[in-house]
């Protein structure tokens, strides 16, 4: 009872303004359309839309960002198992924003996990406990993991008795090392030049604090973003990082509707209080799901409610995500890279093994490259172990992708054309919100790219477009 309190008091400096939504309307269900109107932050669990711990957020008319540098926003997209913030209204989503929580080199690999920037990462393989750890980059697992490694780790804080670890939900390793390195946890032992996260001592002097006018106080969720060599590490002592930004985890305004994921932690039965990652939920009228929930340390639960003044939330619903009560992930797309004899290709860029799956609606023939499906299954470490493939007709608004050369590109009207296997092309434009990896505007003609998007009176408006590379 006494954490509690101490916790409360803590994220009363917290109650700043942030992100600056609308706070109004209700929540939805497992595979809903998200919050009428909020801030969620979550996991990425599947696609069709964008789908954060299994609800649905429409993201086509926007781009997504990721903070790389301070006040730096550069494009990019959202990943299964990365951690995101999601700007919502009317189940459109307004700003989605990736946020890792740490990036930097590996010091030390054990045997559940690993050390860098002074925090220790958890690695999860059990559903019942949170989104099972996804690996890529190369890694197929925590054994491809090596000291001197630069990854970038999704994650969300887990608020333990004596402290705190980190449980990831996405780890990724980096060709190069960064010049902006970035540690997210809670602070501790404030006084005058920084403060501490976790293993790792953060000197403040000089940083730009946001939200502006954030007071550091112990208890705070923050991400520190400093020049990699600022970075210090002697033998016998804790590493010490010079902050150039420090990021207060804000969810917005009092009266604001919010949905946060996490690990419970510091649960209080008595007062149906615990702990998400630094933010106290107050369960106590709550209505959980699935109906017959009991709430404990360890669990895996969104919690979607009313921000309050001193920075808690008081949750309308508490949802158990553990694997069991509802689809652990759903993938909506296109079948590319099919291998036949395992079984095994990408929907929505995400590694699909269906030798296990019962496949359905193919007009009884077997799965073939280009089919659109829908997948349900449970997440492996590299990407979905299908349950069910289901082909479909693809529906007037779905997310397509098709894979072939780029040609007759012109660049004033962003448009090309794309030659797909069998002789046949596609009439494929581009705008402002469409991302580009591993090949430019300038640089696509003669490319073979694979080319995601929708399909509007026959031309594909591509949100993303990506050099096809083996292994693709």
């Amino acid at each position: 009872m006494k954490a509690v309190k101490w916790l409360v008091q803590a994220l009363a400096g917290a109650a700043l303004v942030g992100w600056v939504l609308a706070g109004c309307g209700g929540g939805v269900g497992s595979g809903g359309t998200g919050m009428a109107s909020g801030l969620a932050q979550g996991t990425v669990s599947g696609f069709g839309s964008v789908l954060v711990d299994g609800d649905r957020y429409d993201d086509s008319a926007i781009a997504t960002y990721a903070e790389t540098a301070p006040g730096q926003q550069v494009q990019t997209v959202a990943r299964l198992g990365e951690r995101v913030e999601v700007e919502a209204e009317l189940g459109q989503a307004r700003r989605l924003r990736v946020d890792a929580a740490v990036l930097g080199a590996v010091e030390t690999v054990s045997a559940d996990g690993f050390a860098l920037l002074g925090q220790n990462v958890r690695i999860n393989a059990d559903a019942a406990r949170g989104p099972v750890t996804q690996f890529a980059g190369g890694y197929l697992g925590l054994a491809s993991v090596r000291a001197g490694d630069v990854v970038e780790v999704h994650a969300f804080v887990r608020r333990l008795a004596g402290g705190y670890q980190l449980q990831a939900t996405r780890i990724e390793r980096r060709d190069a090392a960064p010049a902006f390195v970035k540690v997210s946890g809670l602070i501790s032992g404030r006084d005058a030049a920084g403060f501490q996260l976790g293993g790792l001592r953060v000197l403040t002097g000089g940083a730009t604090v946001l939200p502006a006018g954030a007071v550091l106080t112990d208890g705070q969720r923050v991400s520190v973003l400093a020049p990699a060599a600022s970075l210090v590490v002697e033998p016998g002592a804790a590493p010490v990082l010079r902050a150039a930004q420090l990021r207060v985890a804000v969810l917005g305004r009092a009266g604001d509707e919010v949905a946060i994921s996490g690990v419970i932690g510091l649960f209080d039965g008595a007062t149906g209080r615990f702990d998400l990652g630094g933010t106290l939920i107050d369960a106590s009228a709550a209505t959980l799901r699935p109906e017959g929930t009991t709430l404990a340390d360890g669990l895996y639960v969104l919690a979607r409610g009313t921000l309050q003044a001193d920075g808690s939330v008081r949750a309308a619903t508490v949802r158990l995500r553990d694997g069991r009560s509802e689809t652990e992930t759903e993938l909506k797309g296109t079948v590319i890279g099919l291998d036949p004899a395992t079984l095994s290709f990408h929907v929505r860029g995400v590694p699909v093994d269906a030798r296990t799956a019962e496949i359905e609606g193919c007009a009884g023939r077997p799965l073939a490259e280009g089919d659109y499906v829908k997948i349900e299954g449970r997440l492996g470490p590299t990407g979905v172990i299908a349950k069910s493939v289901h082909c479909e007709d693809a529906p007037a608004d779905a997310v397509i992708e098709r894979e072939g050369s780029a040609g007759s590109v012109d660049a004033a009207a962003r448009r090309f054309v794309l030659a797909v296997p069998g002789g046949g092309s596609v009439a494929v434009s581009w705008s402002d919100i469409t991302y580009f990896e591993g090949v430019s505007a300038a640089t696509l003609a003669g490319q073979r790219v694979e080319v995601e998007g929708r399909l509007v009176d026959g031309v594909l408006q591509a949100r993303k477009i990506e050099l096809e590379t083996p292994g693709n």
